[in-house]
């Protein structure tokens, strides 16, 4: 057992009653509001086998649906016919806009946008989530003296739009089972 020493030389234990009781209490009043871990809420029954339908079968949005998805204990099939559930991105949209300009007329900050529509539909093609639409932006300043990292930079910034809009999406998916 972890022991303090205090000036006087004596032996004191570290963890006392007192904090033990503190760390008890807050267990349970943190379990007892409902609390819960980002990725733990249940997803309705009808998607324990799920099938991703996009227009782009492949890529890094089908990804990154697909980890989300399993981080529910869902299995994501390739074969629609052994699927419980489908959820269809009906579309994936994504755009740069200029937000300001200097006096030369060079781009200073550009906006990225990412919006996507999405739906999930049982194997009977019953609806379990109508179509939805989550969007987000993000604003990043933009050097021209420095190409080859901004582009780099938006790269980054649109992987990390497109996780946080499948996050998103996934907690939709979640509010509409319960």
């Amino acid at each position: 057992m972890p022991v303090l020493r205090l000036k006087t030389g004596r032996a004191r234990p570290a963890f006392t009653l007192t904090g033990l009781l503190l760390a008890v209490c807050l267990a349970v009043t943190v379990s007892a509001c409902g609390f819960q871990l980002r990725g733990s809420a249940a997803l309705p029954e009808e998607m324990a086998v799920t099938y991703i339908q996009s227009k782009r079968p492949w890529g890094p949005l089908i990804e990154d649906f697909a980890d989300a998805l399993r981080t529910h204990h869902v299995t994501v099939t390739r074969d629609r016919g052994e699927a419980t559930a489908v959820l269809e991105i009906i579309n994936d949209d994504q755009d740069r806009i200029v937000l300001s300009v200097d006096n030369a007329g060079k781009v200073l900050e550009y906006q990225l946008q990412h919006s996507i529509q999405f739906a999930v539909t049982t194997s009977d093609k019953l609806p379990l989530l109508e179509p939805q639409r989550v969007t987000m932006t993000r604003d990043y300043l933009y050097n021209s003296n420095d190409v080859l990292s901004k582009g780099r930079e938006e790269i980054v910034v649109r992987r990390a739009l497109q996780r946080e809009l499948v996050h998103l999406a996934m907690l939709r998916i979640t509010a509409a089972a319960r």
